[in-house]
């Protein structure tokens, strides 16, 4: 199954490098762990991904994805 193998995870803070899949510099928000095919358990590879490849890369592996963040704590101190 591509889900055992493709693990898409989303970054705390976003990093503006590269992406690995279109080559636009931009906020990265993704990286992707490619793992071994018969074991299923060593990463052998990852991806960083920008927020539109990474969003095309959830929908291929089924997995919803979420760019947006809410702020809990503010105040204007």
């Amino acid at each position: 199954m591509k889900r055992d193998c493709l693990c898409l995870e989303q970054f705390a803070q976003t990093i503006y490098k590269k992406c690995e899949c279109c080559g636009r510099v931009r906020d990265n928000f993704f990286r992707l762990n490619v793992k071994d095919a018969r074991t299923k358990s060593m990463i052998v590879g990852s991806f960083d991904l920008c927020k539109e490849c990474g969003q095309n890369f959830g929908d291929i592996l089924k997995v919803p994805i979420s760019t947006e963040r809410t702020v809990d704590d503010f105040s204007f101190e």
